[in-house]
């Protein structure tokens, strides 16, 4: 698996295509692309390169479940999701999905959760600052051209034939789909059903079940996210998206505190990281003294050695202990100068 990363080319306002009315200024943010080489097998991957902002600012209204920013006229794309950033304060870094059906006039309110979300109890208000993106779909990130006629997957008349990407669910699991070769659409794997605009949120990494070994590769282009993504783990195999396109690594990356320490690889979580060849190390925090180290040998890892465990892409957390804790990923500290 080997990435290109392509250092930022520009600086973008790019709103019209995002389908919002605004009321002020547009907004400029680094952009660039980066490609990801696909193998035959399972491939981790990740969207490192963000949609366009499509409002940004503050909120004159906080409510419980309900933000209103008087300077915005909000018209979002019908049937699409949206993700809030929060950029700011003492939530910075949280997200928020948002159905469009949810966003309306100068108004976002925040769908029902289980607990119940209440955003004057988490800490936000209207000093905070935020940004609203569309989220992409499989057919924007991976197009419906076939890998033979110039695509990114291989299609067929059902997933057996068909490269398939794998999704990660709330549940713990994964929906899979893959691109018909007659109808040139995305369906459910299993089924006839089609499946268009399947959301794919930037937190969540994906894999690509690649069958063929013919030459593949994914291109992510948009914005770069310039503040970090906080997200929640649960017990068992979380795939992460690790967000930033370049200079993310085991060091700087922020995870040191939200996975759990351990004596050995059998009792801390553990960080899966791909290698070139599609096989994973797996690394683990000593609780004795914090150190890193591999899963297969007893030495401490040195500080170079731990910065140069790239975190590309998508990764795996194994969370060995029952619930949920959140995840603070970082971005480069570098981004705070872009």
């Amino acid at each position: 698996m080997k990435t290109k990363y392509i250092a930022i080319l520009a600086s973008l306002a790019s709103l019209a295509a995002s389908g919002f009315g605004m009321a002020q200024t547009a907004y400029t943010t680094p952009v660039g692309y980066s490609t990801q080489s696909l193998l035959q097998g399972f491939n981790a991957a990740g969207l490192t390169l963000q949609s366009p902002t499509a409002a940004a600012g503050k909120f004159e209204v906080v409510g419980a479940t309900s933000l209103t920013d008087n300077d915005i006229v909000f018209a979002p794309v019908a049937s699409r999701l949206y993700v809030l950033e929060i950029s700011s304060g003492s939530l910075a870094g949280s997200i928020f999905e948002i159905p469009s059906a949810n966003i309306s006039g100068g108004t976002i309110t925040i769908p029902a959760t289980v607990p119940a979300t209440n955003l004057i109890t988490l800490g936000l208000t209207t000093a905070d600052t935020y940004r609203l993106r569309l989220v992409p779909t499989l057919e924007t990130i991976f197009t419906t051209t076939t890998l033979t006629s110039g695509g990114v997957l291989n299609a067929g008349l059902n997933a057996t034939g068909a490269d398939v990407v794998w999704i990660p669910t709330a549940a713990g699991g994964y929906t899979r789909y893959f691109l018909h070769s007659s109808s040139a659409a995305f369906r459910l794997a299993g089924t006839t059903t089609p499946t268009p605009n399947v959301p794919v949120v930037y937190a969540d990494g994906i894999l690509i079940e690649k069958k063929g070994s013919a030459a593949a590769a994914l291109t992510v282009s948009g914005e770069v996210k310039l503040k970090g993504t906080n997200s929640l783990i649960s017990q068992g195999f979380n795939l992460v998206g690790s967000v930033a396109p370049v200079g993310l690594n085991l060091s700087n990356a922020g995870i040191d505190d939200d996975i759990t320490a351990g004596l050995n690889a059998t009792g801390a979580d553990l960080v899966w990281v791909q290698q070139p060849n599609l096989t994973y190390i797996k690394y683990f925090r000593r609780s004795a003294n914090g150190a890193w180290r591999t899963s297969t040998a007893a030495v401490d890892l040195t500080a170079p050695q731990v910065e140069a465990v790239t975190l590309s892409n998508g990764f795996f957390i194994e969370k060995k202990s029952a619930g949920t804790s959140t995840l603070d990923l970082n971005v480069p500290a570098s981004f705070n100068n872009l």
